[in-house]
């Protein structure tokens, strides 16, 4: 195999032939027609009995969270709706929760499910079933997954299990196997045949649920929830989805509820904490202003300030009248004129100006009498009375003005008391009404609140608005048109894709093309078509499409030996890769078309497994013999053929083993030049040059090479080889025939190619052979 790998010629890509390739699977219609109609009839037996499969869906609208009112925007608790993307996604799990799912199960009671029998198909019946049933107690609720029982009548009120002999009666308690169960017979109905009863448990049929609903949100379709399930029963599924929605919004109505309940109770609670803590801070609000005589604090302390205020301009005030009495009084000590108008009592007022009149009078009189004169006497008798009078009434007037002042400095000092203490006082008081504030504000927050939550128990609108009720669209599965065309298409593909990987993986040569595919300069002289006759020969008056293969070969290499320069005949070497191409067969019928108007000999050259003796009969004398004696006349071996008059046959002669070494011997030219000027032309049937290497010593002497492949069975590696032959050994003039070829194998179809012979010279060839490669 080294020289094979080392002599692959580059390849040149042909273009495919589109209408060749399409013939090709077309010759193999049978088998198409047998594997669509196949699938087909097994698309048809799966419809019949499949069960078929509903598309149920429901529509929700979740309602949106526009925001609360200011009373209930701190009470998040109390909203309903969803607020956002995440919220929403949220509400996709909530509503295929297990708790709310084992509701709907229950409701529903799709723990138990009746069939009807059938040898194939067994269809629930749901509604239509004439018995119900539930279980009532599971013995090992924990390792009980289901149960699936044939219950047959036995009798009017009763039933039993198949393959059992205990009777059970119906719409009463039974203990079976993994529990207590019952079976009842709807109104106006009757077990009358055996059904199929399925029990499973509650996780089972949840589980079941969960895996069947699919909830879907629809892009750009706001707060939309798509819920929707595939069931064989369509009213089963609707039943489910609506009941499914239905439990959603109670779920939900029950949540905002109990949130609510929560809230109040909470609140409740509160109220009565601060109503005991206001009601104490009350208490010592009113213990302290009763301790301190407190009425209104502030108004207490602007009076104290008044007062205050009032004490002091009154002490200022009677200070001043206090000073303006004493000097006034210090003036009556002698005889002079007393002030008058200085803001004195009216009475004393009064009296000065009535002692200062005198006084003047007195005064004037004393300018014309003496002080004995009576009247001055008078006169000084009543200054003196009025001084008196004055005296007493400034002294009244001091004793007064003394008295105010002193009470008004006790007042003052009162006054001053009570200031001072107020800041303190106001410090404790405002504490005590500061928390007296807070606790009130709270409280009525609180009872602002408890009302508004009392709103919000009373309000039972769900979060969401069913806005399709569950409806049946259709049958998804099994979908009648794609299947039957789906079985149309696999019947087809199959075989197709059989067919194209059969033929990609088919190293074996088949046709012209392959070998020209890997040597484009190839001369393919002939194309043989296959004969099923074992050691088939051409006739002198054989028409067949084999014989006149040969003749087109014979006329070909007659073509090739002119163009090499040949003036008459030549020696041509048929040789071939392995054993089997079929070479001698090519070889003799060659001889046998060229000795139709020329003298011809065939020289068995395949020393190691001679094979002329198959078509001509003699003794095995021949070129060995010739070769290993001393006689130097080949003639004495060469026998007559006994088929064509001008053919000649030298034999191999006995098996030597020594192959080489004899055609390798001067003794052999000898013979070739002898048996040129004997006959026109010279065939040699050589051994296969990929196994051995006899045939490179029969190349030299060979004037043609005939290089033979065999159709279906010679491998394309072995042209590579050929073309490496070919090149090593520098033949200028090689030629391959292709043996054995079906008629479809050849461009020209069944119609082999020669315009006027038709195949139907040959054997018949049945109709399976012409489907084989």
């Amino acid at each position: 195999m080294e020289l094979l790998e080392n002599s692959v010629p580059q390849q040149r890509t042909r273009p495919i032939n589109i209408k060749k390739e399409i013939v090709r699977y077309l010759r193999k219609w049978p088998y198409f027609l047998l594997s669509m109609i196949l699938f087909y009839t097994g698309a048809k037996i799966y419809l019949r009995y499949s069960v078929p499969q509903y598309y149920s869906k429901t529509t929700l609208k979740l309602q949106e969270s526009k925001g609360k009112t200011t009373a209930l925007s701190d009470l998040k608790n109390l909203g309903m709706g969803v607020s956002g993307d995440n919220e929403l996604q949220g509400e996709t799990t909530v509503i295929v929760s297990k708790p709310i799912l084992a509701t709907v199960a229950k409701n529903l009671n799709l723990e138990v499910s009746f069939f009807t029998m059938g040898t194939i198909k067994e269809v629930e019946l749901y509604q239509d079933s004439p018995v119900t049933g539930k279980i009532i107690k599971l013995n090992q609720p924990d390792r009980f997954w289901g149960e699936t029982l044939e219950i047959i009548p036995a009798g009017k009120n009763a039933f039993r299990v198949a393959n059992g002999k205990t009777v059970y009666p119906l719409n009463t308690p039974v203990m079976l196997s993994f529990g207590w169960v019952q079976i009842n017979t709807k109104p106006g109905a009757r077990l009358t045949y055996p059904l199929k009863v399925q029990f499973r448990n509650l996780k089972a049929v949840v589980a079941g649920l969960e895996g069947a609903i699919n909830v879907n949100l629809p892009e750009n379709k706001g707060l939309l929830m798509e819920l929707s399930m595939v069931g064989p029963v369509p009213k089963k599924s609707e039943d489910i989805l609506n009941e499914l929605t239905r439990q959603y919004l109670i779920e939900g109505v029950n949540d905002k509820n109990e949130e609510a309940q929560n809230t109040h109770n909470f609140i409740n609670d509160r109220l009565a904490i601060i109503s005991d803590d206001l009601s104490g801070i009350e208490s010592e609000k009113e213990r302290f202003k009763r301790s301190n005589q407190i009425v209104d604090l502030q108004s207490q302390a602007n009076m104290a300030l008044n007062k205050a205020d009032e004490n002091t301009k009154s002490i200022v005030s009677n200070g001043m009248q206090l000073d303006l009495v004493n000097a006034v009084l210090n003036m009556t000590n002698g005889e002079q004129l007393i002030p008058a108008g200085m803001g004195l009592n009216s009475a004393a007022e009064s009296n000065i100006a009535e002692y200062n009149n005198l006084l003047l009078t007195r005064n004037r009189v004393l300018k014309q009498a003496t002080s004995e004169n009576p009247a001055v006497i008078e006169m000084n008798k009543q200054i003196g009375a009025l001084r008196s009078l004055i005296k007493k009434n400034l002294m009244e007037s001091r004793e007064t003005l003394q008295l105010q002042i002193a009470q008004a400095q006790a007042q003052l000092n009162i006054a001053k008391g009570n200031i001072s203490r107020y800041p303190s006082q106001e410090k404790i008081f405002r504490g005590i009404d500061r928390q007296q504030t807070l606790k009130e504000q709270l409280y009525l927050y609180l009872l602002q609140k408890r009302e508004e939550n009392a709103i919000t128990l009373a309000v039972t609108a769900p979060k969401a608005k069913v806005v399709n009720p569950a409806f049946t669209t259709g049958i998804v599965k099994p979908l009648y048109r794609q299947i039957i065309y789906g079985s149309l298409a696999v019947g087809f593909l199959l075989p197709l894709v059989f067919f194209v990987g059969l033929h990609q993986l088919d190293t074996k040569v088949h046709t012209k093309q392959h070998i020209l595919s890997v040597i484009p300069e190839a001369a393919v002289i002939a194309e043989i078509p296959v004969n099923k006759t074992e050691n088939a020969m051409v006739h002198p008056n054989d028409f067949s499409v084999f014989a006149e293969s040969f003749r087109i070969l014979g006329s070909n290499l007659k073509f090739m030996l002119k163009a090499k320069g040949a003036e008459k005949g030549g020696v041509i070497l048929v040789t071939s890769s392995v054993k089997g191409e079929g070479k001698t067969t090519i070889a003799m019928n060659t001889a046998l078309t060229l000795a139709g108007k020329n003298k011809v000999i065939i020289v068995g050259a395949d020393i190691r497994n001679p094979q002329l003796h198959r078509f001509v009969e003699g003794k095995n004398v021949g070129l060995t013999d010739y070769l290993v004696s001393e006689d130097e006349n080949p003639d004495r071996f060469v026998i007559r053929s006994g088929i064509q008059e001008n053919l000649d046959v030298l034999f191999s002669g006995q098996i030597a083993p020594n192959p080489n070494d004899l055609l390798d011997m001067k003794k052999f030219d000898e013979m070739i030049a002898h048996f040129k000027s004997r006959y026109d032309y010279i065939v040699i049937d050589s051994a296969p040059v990929m196994l051995v290497s006899d045939t490179l010593h029969l190349v030299e002497n060979a004037d043609a090479v005939l290089y033979v492949v065999k159709s279906d069975f010679t491998e394309k590696e072995m042209i590579d080889f050929a073309a490496g032959f070919q090149k090593e050994n520098l033949i200028k003039n090689m030629a391959f025939v292709l043996n054995s070829v079906k008629p479809e194998n050849t461009r020209y179809g069944k119609k082999y190619g020669y315009g006027y012979y038709s195949y139907t010279h040959d054997d018949q060839v049945k109709w399976w052979e012409k489907l084989k490669w």
